[in-house]
């Protein structure tokens, strides 16, 4: 559970918002609308897991343990899911700032360092990833962006934790009136949490209320475990009014509330809580990718187990009971490789065996068409790299791109999900960090560097540009803040002092946080760099800065500060130039690699399911010409 470390320092009027049974009653009402939708989606989770076989049923693995029949499962659900989530791992773009007005681009350039910093900090790209899997098996992902420890994150929230408002119907929960999470507590840890809240806690905890057991079926109802001194403890974000309002709570008191400490970029009170969804019912149902895989793969399973059952026995006929002394043993005698029948009758005449080839043949045949179904579901071929053997790498990455148009819903959603998250990022940095700060930026391999922001500003001198020094203190003398309308200096309203005036300040920065619109996609800008870079190569010769502009490395400022330094030493230009062409060379191998391993995937996934599927067709061939008819018991 992500609780915020903010704590209001002035003491507020009493708040007024929901009271202790709306605010249960809600999240009541929550559960109990999305009930059955949570069962489907853990079960698609199951699906997935397959832990202990958990694609069949407990009353099926009865009945095919009892019938002799092989409990087999060919688990190509978590295949199709691996595969979208290394996909989407591998299609990590890093959030990048661009300026609102031109006079803010040095502001762009500090907000990528900033974004930069908290990512890396937070570990964003697998909270993201985490997330994805999330939506791709329950059909919702959620995280809660939030100040910790004066360090700016992204929590992701359990699925299974999250409740939302039920009549909420756009995927991006933009209609909802309140959403939160919940989760049971040890008394001890509840206490460490929120301090000074030991006796509501003690209280919440109290005696199992009489008719709990009733309440089985319906758990959204407990909020308490007094045998194991256990509570539970609901964060829940409400608009009350037009504004986010937002209370932590047990089922007996609340222990937190008041108006959302996060701000939004209106700097009115928001909901940190970001959530995302791709299907929605018109019901307001939630569910994932993993939905439609379902059928295809039940299929599968049962027709790969008859399949092998079908091998393994053999059925018999007799013409009366008379024939076989003792049937069962008859059966397990046919069933084995050397096994001795004994019969009262001719074979052919009084006995024989029954030929289940065309049986075999048949269920062999819907096999394959369950596998071909389940192969459509998710990931195609062309997405998959199979079927590129002899294709050159920009026919691989044009037959992906097309492939991933199946999937664009699922990918746009999860891109919109994680720019609303880092857009909440930035917002969260503008609000709290007003303080002086260093951020390490780590965009480059061999070093790092800091960045200064909040930077207290003082006067400079317009001809050399050194800090002008007070005669008085011997110290650089600061500028304050001149307020537009008056032209006197700005005036904190709350300390009555004077405002100094910062650099880098990053309340004052205005950039729009944006991040590449799909995974390993050509964009426009990256082909008009190589159709330049195809021109120097055939003899147009264009100067070192052009090329720099015309990519998209992100720190072109610098380099073309060291190019334009070195413009005057030519053996420093030439090593900027073979440092130039050693970047590109890296970058066409990468690509390169990329292109090769994703064609060996492949053709290797191509090639297992070809031998197979020779190997049953094989197999059901021998059983044709076997001379010994088969026999299934």
């Amino acid at each position: 559970m992500a609780i915020t470390d903010i704590n209001p320092e002035v003491e507020e009027p009493e708040f007024k918002g929901k009271t202790i049974e709306q605010l249960k009653k809600m999240r009541s009402s929550a559960e109990e609308a999305h009930q059955f939708a949570r069962e489907l989606s853990r079960r698609d989770t199951d699906w997935y897991d397959n832990f202990d076989n958990t694609q069949w049923t407990d009353e099926e693995k009865e009945e095919l343990i009892a019938r002799g029949q092989p409990i087999v499962t060919m688990n190509r659900v978590k295949k199709k899911v691996n595969f979208m989530l290394g996909f989407e791992q591998r299609g990590r773009s890093d959030p990048k700032a661009y300026p609102r007005n031109p006079s803010d681009e040095q502001a762009a350039d500090v907000a990528t360092d900033v974004m930069d910093y908290i990512e890396q900090r937070s570990r964003f790209d697998r909270e993201a990833s985490l997330c994805f899997k999330d939506q791709i098996l329950s059909g919702i992902e959620v995280c809660e962006v939030v100040l910790s420890d004066d360090e700016i994150k992204a929590d992701r929230i359990d699925v299974a934790k999250f409740f939302y408002d039920p009549r909420s119907r756009e995927t991006n929960f933009s209609d909802a009136r309140y959403m939160g999470y919940a989760d049971w507590y040890d008394l001890e840890e509840a206490n460490d949490l929120f301090p000074g809240n030991e006796l509501e806690l003690e209280d919440a905890t109290g005696n199992n209320e009489e008719g709990d057991e009733d309440k089985a079926d319906k758990p959204w109802l407990i909020w308490e475990d007094a045998n194991r001194q256990r509570v539970l403890i609901s964060v829940i974000y409400y608009k009350m009014g037009g504004d986010w309002k937002y209370a932590i709570h047990t089922g007996a008191d609340i222990l937190e509330e008041g108006d959302s400490l996060y701000l939004d970029d209106k700097k009115r009170p928001t909901n940190p809580i970001i959530a995302q969804s791709v299907y929605v019912t018109r019901n307001n149902e939630r569910y994932g990718a993993v939905r439609d895989m379902i059928g295809p793969q039940m299929e599968m399973n049962y027709r790969r187990s008859m399949s092998l059952f079908l091998l393994k026995n053999r059925r018999m006929w007799q013409r009366d009971k008379s024939i076989f002394p003792n049937p069962k043993q008859a059966k397990l005698e046919a069933g084995k490789a050397d096994g001795l029948l004994t019969a009262n009758g001719e074979i052919g005449r009084d006995w024989g065996f029954i030929d289940s080839t065309a049986e075999i043949g048949g269920n062999f045949e819907l096999l394959q068409d369950a596998k071909l179904e389940l192969e459509i579901q998710g990931p195609n071929a062309g997405l998959q790299g199979r079927g590129v053997e002899n294709q050159s790498g920009k026919a691989i990455i044009a037959q992906q791109n097309a492939g991933i148009t199946e999937e664009n819903s699922l990918y746009d959603a999860h891109n919109d999900f994680k720019l609303r998250c880092y857009q909440a990022m930035w917002v969260r940095a503008k609000q709290f960090w007003t303080e002086e700060k260093f951020i390490r930026v780590t965009d480059d391999e061999n070093a790092f560097r800091f960045a200064h922001v909040n930077v207290p500003a003082m006067h400079t001198d317009p001809q050399t540009g050194e800090p002008i020094i007070d005669p008085m203190t011997g110290q650089p003398m600061p500028r304050m803040e001149i307020d537009p309308k008056t032209g006197m200096p700005a005036v904190d309203p709350e300390t009555g002092q004077p405002v100094r005036a910062m650099d880098n300040a990053l309340a004052e920065m205005d950039v729009d946080i944006v991040i590449d619109a799909g995974p390993d996609t050509v964009t426009q800008q990256a082909e008009q760099f190589d159709a330049l870079v195809g021109m120097s190569n055939a003899g147009v010769q264009f100067p070192p800065d052009v090329i720099i502009m015309a990519s998209n490395l992100r720190n072109k400022k610098e380099l073309l500060e060291k190019l334009e330094q070195a413009g005057q030493n030519p053996e420093a230009q030439q090593a900027m130039q073979l440092q130039i062409e050693k970047l590109q060379l890296e970058l066409e191998e990468m690509k390169t690699g990329i292109m090769l391993d994703q064609a060996n995937i492949g053709l290797t996934q191509a090639n297992t399911q070809k031998a197979e599927a020779s190997a049953m067709k094989d197999t059901v061939e021998a059983q044709k010409n076997a001379v010994t008819p088969i026999i299934i018991g």
